[in-house]
C-alpha cells in the first residue's frame, strides 16, 4: 500500500522528542519521518521470520532487524571515520562524536531523500534511538560510579570560591540577557521555568564532560586539570538540586501546587530507597568479595539491570528520567572491588557500542536546515545570545577568581577555556528540553552546534597555550654529576610490580648508601586507574598520620591501597627496607592511581618537588628462556619509561635486572622472613663494567658508577671508546670528558677494585666487537650512557639494529638476546636542562610535523 504524504518540512521522531513550538502534537500522538512528496512512503509489513536471501529475491532493508544491522554498522563507522580525520586537530572524542551522529542526521547525509527511505526508516529508528537514550543513561551511570563525592568535603577552600565565583556571574548576566529578550521567546520558553532551566544549565559546567575531555587531551593529572576537574564537582553538587528545583516549578506551572506536593513526595521516596535499600546492597555485596577479586558477575548483572529499573521508577514518580541512573551511580563506592569491577565489565560496551547511538540520536535531531531567517529573528536570537554571554562571562569569572586567589595566569585562563567545555550530559540536557516542550528542533540545533563549536575552538586553545609537561622543565642543575658525596643524593623509585622492586632494591644496596652519603628515597607504587574518574596521589606518610589523629574514621573512607593486599605487601617492603638502612636510608612511599600514558607527571611532579637527582625506573621488558626474541611484560608501562624521558626534570636511570643480581634481602622481604637483627648479607664479589663513549649521558654514568666504588663486594671496570683518528668528535664534548676520566682515575688509581682502559674503534662494527670481546669476562651489570654527546663515528652503523629507544644503542645491543649475556644493565640519561615541549605556538617552535605524527598513533 503507498499513500504520499505533503512535506512541510518538518521532520519527527518515531516517539514524542519530535514536537514543533508553536503548533505542539496533542498527548499521545505518535509522528512517522514525513518525506518529500515525490518519494512516495511505502507502509511495511512486520515479518516475523528472517528473510531468505538476496537470491531468493528479498530485500533485507524491508527487514526491521536487517536495517538496523546496517544502521549500527553506518552509525559506528561514521564516528570512528570523523575521529581519525580531526586526530591532527587534537579535538575531543565528544566533538568528534557530535559530528559523527550528524553526519546521517538531515543536516548531511539523511538529506539525501533515498538515503533515509532505505536505510533509516522509522520502523528502524525506534530501535536506534531506544538504544541511544539507554547509552545516555548508562553513560551517567558508569561516569558517576566513578565520581569520588568524598572529595567535594576535601577540595580547598579556594577551589569552593572559584567555583561558586563561576557559575553566580554567568547566572547574573545570562538571566538578564533571557529577561531582556523574553519578547522574542516561543510562548514555552517564555515561562520562569524554561528560562531558569536553560540559564542554570549554560552556567553549570559537568564534572563527566570535563572528566572526559580532559582525558582525551591527556590532561587528567596536570595541574591545572585536577584544579577544573575538583572546581567542576563542585558545582555538580549544586547543579543536582537545582535540577530537583526547576522541575518541581514545571510541576507547578502544569499542576498547580497539588503536581508540586506529588513531586516532592516522589522525590523524598526514591531518596529513602536509594539511600536504604540500594547503598546497603551496594556495602553487602562488597562485605561478600573476597579481597582482591572482582565482584561476582551475577551482582554486576544485577546492578546493571538497576539502571533500567532506577530509570523506569523516576519517569513512573514523573521526575528526570536521567536522575535515577546518576544517583545511583553516585551511591556506587568508587575504586575497587565495585567500582572497577563495574568499569572493566562494562565502560567499553558503554562507550564503543551504546553511545554511538546516542550521537545517532543527535544528529537525526540536528537539523540546520531549519535554522532560517524567519526562525532566527523569533526564537533562536535568544538562545544564541544567552549562550555567548554565558561562555564570555563564565570564562572572565573564572579566570579573575582564579587570578584573585594567585593561580598562574596561563593556568587561569586555561582554567577559564575548560569551565566552558560541553560534552554528553549538556546534549542530553538539550533531548530533555525537547521532551519537556522548552525548545523545538531548531532550538535543539542551534544550541548542539554552539556547543560542538565552543568545544572544538577551546580544546583547540588548550593544546596551543597549556603544555602540562612544561612545569617539569628546569633550569638548575639536577643530576648525580653535580651532587656532591658528602651530602644527601635524593631520587625517585617507581615500581609497579613485586618483581621489578626486587632489582630496584639490589641496585640501590650496590649504591652503597653510607651515613656521609645518604639516600633519600621517595618510592612511588604506580597502579592503574580503574573504577575512578579523578587520579589519585597518596601519602602513606601524611596517610598515617590524619589516622593517628581521627583513629574513628570510618574504614569505607579510607582509600583502597589500604585495603589492598598487593599494594600492603609492596608498602611492607619499603618499610623494612626503610627500617634496615635507617642509618643511611630516608625512604618515603606514595601510591599514584592514573592512567598508564599519564603516570610520567605524576613521577616528574615528584622528582621536581622534592628536587631529586635522578628517577630509578624498572625495564619493561623481559627475556624468554629459549632466546627468543623478547616480548613485552607491559606495553602501557613502557609508554611511561619513554615519557619520562622525554619530559624528566633531572637524571634518569633504567635499570634491566635479568636474575643474576637477586638479592637475598629483597627475597627475604617478599616471603617475610627476614630478620633485622641479621648481618651483611652479600659476601661474594661482582664485577661491573662501565661502557663510556662520550658524551653527558655517559658522564654521568661515571659519575654513579664511582659512588659504587666505595662498595668492598664491587670491582669495576671503565672501558673508553675513543674513535681513530678523533674522527667526527665533538671538541667540547671531548674537553669536558677528558676532565670527567682524568677526575675519575686521579680518584681511584690507588683501589685495586677498579681498572680502566681505552678501546680505539673506526666504526659501530669495532665497537660491537670490542663488547662482545668484554663478554668474556661474564660481567655482573654492564653500565653506560643513553645517547646524549655520543661520538657518531663510533655508533656507525648500529642505530638500524637498534629496536629499543628508551635503552639507547648500546644499551639495547648490550640488553639483547643475541647479545648472549646473563648480566643486568643500567641505562643513564643526565637531565637535558631548558629543553623545549609542546605542540603549540607558545610553547616552544611549532612543528608541522606534530599535526600529521597523531595519525601513527593510536588514539587513547
Amino acid at each position: 500500500m503507498v499513500r504520499y504524504f505533503p512535506n512541510d518540512d518538518r521532520s519527527a521522531l518515531p516517539f514524542h522528542f519530535g514536537f514543533w513550538p508553536g503548533n505542539p502534537n496533542s498527548d499521545g500522538e505518535v509522528n512517522t519521518r514525513i518525506f518529500s512528496a515525490k518519494l512516495p512512503v511505502v507502509c511495511r509489513q512486520t515479518h516475523n521470520r528472517q528473510p531468505f536471501g538476496m537470491f531468493r529475491g528479498e530485500n533485507p532493508l524491508n527487514y526491521a532487524f536487517s536495517t538496523f544491522l546496517i544502521e549500527a554498522i553506518i552509525i559506528i563507522f561514521s564516528i570512528k571515520f570523523v575521529c581519525y580525520v580531526l586526530r591532527p586537530l587534537r579535538q575531543p572524542r565528544i566533538v568528534c562524536e557530535i559530528i559523527g551522529g550528524m553526519m546521517i542526521g538531515p543536516s548531511m547525509l539523511g538529506g539525501l531523500r533515498r538515503f533515509n527511505y532505505y536505510l533509516f526508516p522509522p520502523v528502524a529508528n525506534y530501535l536506534c534511538a531506544n538504544i541511544g537514550l539507554m547509552g545516555l543513561f548508562y553513560f551517567l551511570f558508569i561516569t558517576a560510579a566513578q565520581t569520588d563525592v568524598g572529595a567535594i568535603w576535601k577540595a580547598p577552600r579556594k577551589h569552593k570560591y572559584i567555583a561558586a565565583i563561576g557559575v553566580i556571574v554567568p547566572i547574573i548576566f545570562v538571566t538578564g540577557v533571557g529577561i531582556a529578550m523574553r519578547n522574542q521567546m516561543d510562548p514555552t520558553l517564555q515561562k520562569p521555568s524554561s528560562i531558569g532551566g536553560i540559564v542554570f544549565a549554560l552556567a553549570f559546567t559537568t564534572f563527566p564532560v570535563i572528566h572526559t575531555v580532559l582525558r582525551d587531551m591527556n590532561l587528567l593529572n596536570s595541574e591545572v586539570g585536577k584544579f577544573a576537574m575538583s572546581v567542576a564537582l563542585l558545582g555538580d553538587m549544586a547543579g543536582m538540586y537545582v535540577i530537583v528545583f526547576f522541575e518541581a516549578m514545571t510541576h507547578a506551572e502544569a499542576g498547580g501546587a497539588y503536581a508540586v506536593v506529588w513531586y516532592l513526595i516522589s522525590v523524598v521516596i526514591f531518596t529513602a530507597f536509594m539511600f536504604l535499600v540500594v547503598k546497603r546492597a551496594l556495602l553487602w555485596v562488597i562485605a561478600q568479595t573476597p579481597e582482591g577479586t572482582l565482584v561476582d558477575q551475577n551482582y554486576i548483572v544485577i546492578i546493571l539491570m538497576g539502571v533500567l529499573t532506577s530509570c523506569f521508577l523516576t519517569d513512573m514518580f514523573g521526575l528526570s528520567i536521567a536522575v535515577g541512573p546518576m544517583w545511583l551511580g553516585l551511591l556506587v563506592p568508587h575504586g575497587p572491588p565495585l567500582g572497577s569491577t563495574l568499569a572493566v565489565r562494562s565502560e567499553t560496551f558503554i562507550h564503543e557500542f551504546l553511545m554511538p547511538f546516542s550521537f545517532a540520536l543527535v544528529g537525526q535531531n540536528t537539523n540546520v536546515n531549519l535554522l532560517t531567517a524567519d526562525i532566527w529573528s523569533k526564537t533562536l536570537s535568544p538562545l544564541f545570545y544567552m549562550t555567548v554571554v554565558n561562555f564570555i562571562t563564565k570564562f572572565l569569572s573564572t579566570t579573575a577568581a582564579a587570578l584573585f586567589f594567585k593561580v598562574p595566569v596561563r593556568d587561569s585562563i586555561t582554567l577559564g577555556l575548560m569551565m566552558n567545555l560541553r560534552g554528553q550530559i549538556d546534549v542530553l540536557l538539550y533531548l530533555h528540553w525537547i521532551d519537556k516542550r522548552i525548545v523545538g528542533l531548531p532550538g535543539f540545533t542551534i544550541m548542539v552546534l554552539l556547543a560542538v563549536v565552543f568545544t572544538a575552538i577551546t580544546t583547540l586553545i588548550i593544546s596551543f597555550l597549556y603544555d602540562p609537561t612544561r612545569p617539569y622543565r628546569s633550569s638548575k642543575h639536577r643530576t648525580i654529576q653535580h651532587t656532591p658525596q658528602s651530602t644527601e643524593l635524593g631520587l625517585v623509585l617507581a615500581v609497579s610490580d613485586n618483581e621489578t622492586l626486587s632489582g630496584l632494591i639490589t641496585f640501590l644496596d650496590f649504591a652503597y648508601p653510607t651515613k656521609s652519603s645518604p639516600l633519600s628515597i621517595f618510592a612511588v607504587q604506580l597502579v592503574e586507574l580503574s573504577g575512578r574518574a579523578t587520579p589519585l596521589f597518596i601519602d602513606h606518610e601524611q596517610q598515617r598520620e590524619e589516622e593517628e589523629e581521627e583513629e574513628d574514621e570510618e574504614e569505607d573512607d579510607e582509600p583502597e591501597s589500604t585495603r589492598s593486599g598487593r599494594l600492603d605487601q609492596l608498602q611492607n617492603a619499603f618499610r623494612r627496607y626503610q627500617e634496615k638502612r635507617d642509618e643511611c636510608v630516608t625512604l618515603r612511599s606514595y601510591t599514584v592511581h592514573a592512567p598508564k600514558r599519564l603516570m610520567y607527571q605524576d613521577i616528574c611532579e615528584l622528582a621536581l618537588t622534592k628536587k631529586t637527582a635522578f628517577i630509578l625506573l624498572p625495564y619493561h621488558k623481559e627475556r624468554l628462556e629459549d632466546a627468543a626474541p623478547t616480548e613485552l611484560r607491559d606495553s602501557g608501562m613502557l609508554s611511561v619509561n619513554v615519557d619520562v624521558l622525554a619530559h624528566t626534570p633531572c637524571s634518569v636511570c633504567i635499570y634491566y635486572e635479568k636474575g643474576r643480581l637477586k638479592n637475598a634481602l629483597v627475597r627475604s622481604f617478599m616471603d617475610q622472613q627476614y630478620s633485622i637483627h641479621s648481618s651483611r648479607i652479600m659476601q661474594e664479589t661482582y664485577r661491573f663494567v662501565v661502557l663510556f663513549l662520550g658524551g653527558a649521558d655517559n658522564r654521568e654514568a661515571l659519575h654513579l658508577a664511582d659512588r659504587m666504588t666505595s662498595n668492598p663486594d664491587i670491582t669495576l671496570t671503565v672501558i673508553r671508546f675513543l674513535s681513530y683518528n678523533h674522527e667526527g668528535e665533538d671538541e667540547r664534548e671531548k674537553k669536558l670528558d677528558d676532565g670527567v676520566v682524568t677526575w675519575f682515575w686521579v680518584k681511584n688509581e690507588s683501589n685495586d677494585r677498579v681498572s680502566y682502559k681505552e678501546v680505539v674503534v673506526k666504526n659501530g662494527a669495532e665497537t660491537l666487537a670490542a663488547i662482545q670481546a668484554m663478554n668474556v669476562n661474564d660481567y655482573d651489570l654492564w653500565i653506560t650512557g643513553r645517547r646524549e654527546g655520543i661520538n657518531p663515528k663510533i655508533l656507525e652503523g648500529l642505530s638500524t639494529w637498534s629496536e629499543d629507544h628508551q635503552l639507547g644503542v648500546i644499551g639495547d645491543t648490550v640488553a639483547g638476546s643475541v647479545f648472549a649475556s646473563e648480566g643486568s644493565v643500567l641505562v643513564v640519561q643526565q637531565q637535558v636542562r631548558n629543553q623545549k615541549g609542546g605542540y603549540g605556538f607558545l610553547n616552544g617552535k611549532f612543528d608541522y610535523k606534530s599535526l600529521v605524527s597523531p595519525w601513527s598513533h593510536s588514539p587513547n
